[in-house]
């Protein structure tokens, strides 16, 4: 591909009549994009971390008829975004550009695709453009650790990371006129791939040797892994004296779990007469969070991550007491919103909607909410587990292995499997049907046109493959991040919880 040349020309930006001055709130941040040949229906990518949510969102904004698009993204604290175009626009070829916006900001990008020039305006401008003048890779390991020793795989991270810091400290040295903020940025991003790397690499072990050390008869982490987890957990990596990056959460879900497993074991009995096991967790992880070495904010996105996960969305008169003792007002209310317009966004379709979809040729749908509903309509009334996956996906077909388990468990109850696949050839998706016994009469195997898929990925909100839910009986998403097959027991639960 053709190296992009990029240099700096900020009147070029006041000559286009981009960078104009806008209002922008001050919970959130505005991204505003310009192609300079004015081409419509060229698709980015862009990622961020809604704090708000505790979760990392992928967005595919597409240029409309001027070549713009403008996306607000909620943001209560800095945020650290991520965005690239998907490589259409001819002679223009973009690294993933790494941003990082206080809330109440506006970031305007003009992407010069004539003379292959990429400007920023706004207040984070220098910063930007010196990461487009001077981009610097910032190497990681993610994955590659499974399969491997975890002391080699430790030692692989820390040559990472130290190669990576070497690498910023020279260029740095060369270019001693670069904003300060971008080189923190570099940086910060490094410290955090060397503390998420590590953390995920103990994780992968632990659940490689977990059947190991219970036989032996432990039940708590072996020391070395232990060790290596203080080796990455301190008050610099947790405490956000600096913009956030998207790793952090997943960084702070897996310091969540190894502290659970440090402090109570890796195996947590739940006491007898306890009525609410998911509150009893939620409960026992809130208790474990505030051992943590990490400042309050850090806290509280951890405590509202762990009631997501634990509880998901239900929040029982009992939960909404635990929540109002645990969190402080502002998260509270941020995760309570954020709670509300989940089950808006995931509600049923009324009766005069299902009417009409069932009028209108598939291939007409372009709406990413009216293709599922017209998917799930004539599996009202039951329950539908759905799985998105993909032919080229390892742990989808993983977890495929578990599927006879799973329909074991669940033969008695009225449930539909609805599996709808990525980005699959045809003949390797017909195949896998048969392979792994996606047919008959409780199963529905489904290879949409890749914009509609990518259109229900959205609505869903798809963050990686394999991805789970639930549909309850109602046509109202319970969850879209439910147990998977290789847990068959927390499945069962899930669905007898919507039956009821």
């Amino acid at each position: 591909m053709k190296k992009l040349i990029l240099t700096l020309i900020f009147a070029f930006a006041t000559v286009c009549g981009f960078a104009q001055k806008a209002a922008v709130d001050k919970d959130s941040v505005t991204i505003c994009f310009q192609l300079a040949s004015k081409t419509a229906g060229e698709k980015a990518t862009l990622i961020y971390s809604d704090y708000t949510a505790c979760e990392v969102v992928d967005l595919s904004p597409t240029t409309d008829s001027e070549g713009k698009w403008s996306v607000k993204l909620p943001a209560d604290r800095t945020i650290h975004i991520q965005l690239w175009d998907d490589n259409k626009i001819e002679g223009v070829v973009w690294g993933a550009l790494n941003l990082f916006c206080r809330p109440g900001t506006k970031a305007e990008i003009l992407l010069d695709d004539i003379n292959d020039r990429c400007i920023f305006s706004g207040e984070n401008a220098a910063a930007h453009n010196a990461q487009v003048e001077h981009p610097l890779k910032i190497a990681n390991f993610h994955g590659r650790m499974f399969g491997m020793d975890i002391n080699d795989a430790a030692q692989h991270i820390r040559d990472i990371y130290k190669n990576n810091m070497y690498n910023i400290d020279t260029l740095y040295a060369s270019n001693p006129n670069l904003p300060d903020s971008y080189v923190e940025s570099l940086r910060q991003m490094a410290r955090y791939g060397y503390a998420f790397d590590m953390t995920q690499n103990i994780k992968g072990h632990i659940f490689e040797s977990m059947g190991t050390i219970l036989e032996q008869g432990g039940n708590t982490l072996p020391d070395e892994y232990v060790a290596m987890f203080r080796e990455v957990e301190t008050e610099e990596l947790l405490c956000p004296k600096t913009p956030l990056p998207i790793d952090a959460l997943k960084y702070f879900s897996d310091v969540d779990a190894l502290e659970y497993y440090i402090q109570v074991g890796i195996i947590s009995e739940v006491p007898e007469g306890v009525t609410d096991s998911k509150l009893h967790s939620f409960s026992t992880k809130c208790s474990v969070i505030d051992a943590i070495n990490a400042s309050d904010e850090i806290r509280q996105i951890m405590k509202a991550g762990s009631f997501l996960q634990v509880c998901g969305q239900d929040i029982t008169p009992e939960r909404e007491r635990k929540l109002q003792e645990e969190l402080n007002p502002k998260t509270y209310t941020l995760l309570q919103g954020y709670i509300n317009s989940q089950k808006t966004r995931f509600e049923s379709a009324s009766e005069e909607e299902i009417t009409a979809l069932a009028e209108m040729p598939m291939d007409s749908i372009v709406n990413g909410r009216d293709i599922f509903q017209k998917l799930i309509a004539p599996y009202r009334g039951r329950v539908i587990y759905i799985d998105v996956w993909g032919t080229w996906c390892g742990p989808c077909r993983e977890e495929m292995a578990y599927l006879p388990e799973l329909h074991e468990a669940l033969k008695e109850l009225p449930v539909t499997y609805m599996y709808l696949a990525n980005n699959s050839p045809e003949e390797l998706w017909q195949k896998s049907a048969k392979r792994y016994g996606l047919e008959g009469d409780d199963c529905v195997n489904i290879r949409l046109p890749e914009e509609q898929q990518r259109a229900v990925e959205e609505y869903l909100g798809v963050q990686g493959f394999p991805t789970f839910l639930l549909v309850a009986p109602d046509g109202n998403i319970s969850s879209n991040k439910a147990p998977r097959p290789s847990s068959p027991t927390s499945v069962r639960e899930a669905i007898l919880q919507l039956l009821k």
